[in-house]
């Protein structure tokens, strides 16, 4: 972990994999999928006890779902810096500085997400139809008694995530491979040092091309109407192209965050050699 791009790799990859299991969590399948947004046939406490749980993953799943899409902001930004800064970088740069980076953007994360956990809460109808009690998550008592907190919430969220990371990734990229190019033109032969940093920096533009994508359709409810397309934490009654690109906003995250694997087997050969280790030394 002596190099700050690993560290970096590492964060994503950790960002990932917990985005992933939080998001597919058996207490949010359930709920969401199984039970069409709603407990049936279970006792109170059992209901409950569900809500928490489905709260807690959900809770994980924001924090590193907007973690993951906000991490190549920095992996740009450590490249940017090694590009133009090329003898001075390691002073820049170091293990200490990228770790504290990465925790204080998983820490605004997490406190923005903490505060909108309690937007939910669980409450308990009677449904003639079933002579049974149905528990439904619904907006609480909180999240009405601060919409104005709530709103600002939003923006910030939507600000964070989908105004500055695009915009700054997208440029950062298109003046890396401009500087690339520039320097393979000035040298016909490049050092070994020359060649594992481009190879390097090869393997993180292709996560932050991918990344690129997934913003872009991300970042669509900002030029849509709200009514085909809407990503709030609080629409109170989404249609069903809202239901449908919602569905799409939630395939291609995960596509995002399953396609960053494939880049590091496909383009780092160290990354090959450790993951053939492993599998070697399980058999």
């Amino acid at each position: 972990m002596a190099k700050c791009s690993n560290i970096l790799l590492v964060a994503l990859a950790l960002s990932d994999i917990t985005f992933l299991i939080s998001f597919n969590s058996l207490p949010k399948v359930l709920y969401e999928a199984v039970w069409n947004h709603e407990y049936v046939g279970y006792s109170k406490a059992s209901c409950d006890v569900l809500f928490i749980l489905f709260s807690i993953f959900t809770l994980l799943d924001y924090t590193f779902g907007l973690l993951g899409i906000t991490l190549p902001m920095l992996i740009t930004a450590e490249r940017l810096v090694v590009i133009f800064l090329p003898l001075n970088f390691s002073q820049v740069l170091t293990p200490t500085r990228t770790w504290l980076a990465v925790f204080v953007m998983a820490a605004y994360w997490l406190s923005i997400c903490i505060y909108s956990s309690f937007w939910q809460g669980l409450d308990y109808f009677f449904d003639p139809a079933r002579n049974q009690s149905v528990g439904i998550i619904v907006k609480s008592a909180f999240f009405f008694q601060h919409e104005d907190s709530v709103d600002t919430i939003n923006h910030m969220i939507i600000f964070s995530s989908m105004v500055i990371p695009p915009i700054f990734t997208v440029t950062g990229c298109v003046v890396i491979s401009v500087k690339i190019q520039l320097a393979l033109i000035k040298r016909q032969k490049m050092t070994s040092t020359t060649r594992s940093m481009n190879r390097t920096t090869r393997t993180l533009l292709a996560v932050c091309a991918i990344y690129c994508v997934t913003a872009a359709v991300l970042s669509m409810p900002l030029y849509l109407p709200q009514e085909y397309a809407s990503y709030s934490l609080t629409d109170k009654s989404p249609t069903n192209m809202g239901k449908l690109f919602y569905q799409l906003v939630n395939t291609v995250t995960c596509i995002n965050s399953s396609s960053n694997f494939i880049v590091y087997v496909g383009l780092n050969k160290q990354f090959r050699m450790t993951l053939k280790n492993i599998i070697y030394c399980s058999k």
